[in-house]
């Protein structure tokens, strides 16, 4: 069981080099993260606009 502790072992540069991998691996997934839920569509599909149908009153007005 030592000896499969002992990959953990690493000096300061090779801790500092792990340090500085997994925090850009936690920035990248964050800027990801936030690029998907964020996500402006380009393409929005247009909805057509709702219009009321004329009261009785303002139908027999136009004619």
């Amino acid at each position: 069981m030592k000896r499969l502790l002992r990959i953990f072992e690493l000096s300061k540069n090779e801790q500092r080099v792990v340090l500085i991998v997994m925090l850009a691996l936690v920035v990248i997934a964050l800027i990801g993260y936030e690029r998907r839920v964020y996500r402006v569509h380009v393409r929005t599909p247009s909805v057509p606009e709702a219009k009321a149908s004329p009261t009785p009153v303002q139908a027999h007005d136009e004619q």
